[in-house]
């Protein structure tokens, strides 16, 4: 998730942003994260999502004006990195901007791959793909500083970065309780997606320019539960939805990658400044190792146990 434009709203430093960027960012490199071990799994069903500014949606990160306040973001040290990190990151619908955006959703459908029932219902319903949306950040009744964030923002627990390094690494984490995770149709959320921390790794490129940038955010597998009280159409969404889930591994795990400088839209209100950006990314069935029951694991022991003690007996026998 990007960070270094965040500095023009903060006035630490000044940054020359081109309207017209042909150069395509490199595609992040996985192999060069050194604190975070998690990594998108490949799936063959994905909801495929895209998000942009002028739109009203995509994701907004942003930090305290006050530069001597926690929330205001550390410094950016990685090679070629400038200006302060963002310390909060949340969907559009969260954004602290005045007047509010009145955004309900971070993004929309835009592909399907896999999700034989969910993608059945849609087709056979003449439903479009995007009138399906997915969202995050604090829920509606929460203060917008309640979203993601970087805790205590601490280099070596909640970020990760070196002057030698063009990688910077971060932890955005909150309280489960006052965020959520969503997946809609139109207006109405129909499927709740469970807590994760967010990991998002950024590589500055070869410049100083956003042109050669590219970053990445991702999420642990997590679980799904339908929303309750909803109609007819909007519960045979979700329930197609959740079917696909069981069936291709029984959690989904959220992926953005961006590999293009995008139209950045500086915001500022309730005395936070940020950046509306654009957000890609896709939901993805993820199948994960079983872990057996503590029962199990303990009648395994103990067959391995009396079999070995039978063997012991069997020789002595002998």
């Amino acid at each position: 998730m990007r960070t270094h434009l965040l500095s023009t709203i903060l006035g630490l430093t000044t940054i020359s942003v081109c309207t017209s960027l042909p150069v395509r960012a490199a595609t992040f490199n996985y192999d060069q994260l050194k604190n975070i071990s998690l990594r998108p799994i490949n799936s063959e069903n994905r909801l495929t999502f895209s998000g942009e500014p002028f739109q009203n949606q995509g994701y907004t990160v942003f930090s305290n004006l006050n530069p001597t306040s926690l929330d205001s973001g550390h410094q950016v040290i990685s090679l070629n990195g400038l200006g302060n990190a963002p310390y909060y990151v949340t969907g559009r619908q969260g954004s602290p901007e005045v007047p509010a955006s009145g955004a309900t959703r971070a993004t929309s459908v835009t592909e399907i791959a896999g999700f034989p029932t969910f993608s059945s219902y849609l087709k056979n319903n003449g439903i479009q793909l995007d009138s399906i949306g997915f969202g995050f950040g604090q829920k509606s009744d929460r203060d917008f500083t309640k979203t993601w964030n970087l805790g205590d923002d601490n280099l070596g627990k909640d970020w990760f970065g070196s002057p030698d390094s063009t990688i910077e690494e971060k932890i955005y984490k909150a309280n489960p309780d006052d965020v959520e995770v969503f997946l809609s149709f139109g207006r109405q959320k129909i499927v709740n997606l469970g807590y994760s921390d967010i990991y998002a790794a950024i590589d500055y490129g070869s410049t100083t320019s956003v042109s050669d940038d590219s970053d990445v955010a991702f999420t642990e597998p997590i679980t799904v539960t339908k929303v309750t009280g909803l109609n007819s159409v909007e519960d045979a969404l979700a329930n197609a939805f959740l079917q696909d889930v069981a069936a291709g591994g029984g959690k989904v795990q959220l992926v953005h990658e961006e590999y293009q400088p995008d139209e950045t839209n500086f915001i500022i209100g309730n005395g936070f400044g940020g950046i509306n950006l654009r957000f890609g990314a896709s939901i993805r069935i993820v199948r994960t190792p079983a872990v057996p029951e503590p029962t199990s694991a303990l009648g395994l022991l103990m067959f391995g146990a009396l079999n070995a003690i039978y063997y012991v007996k069997k020789q002595k026998t002998k």
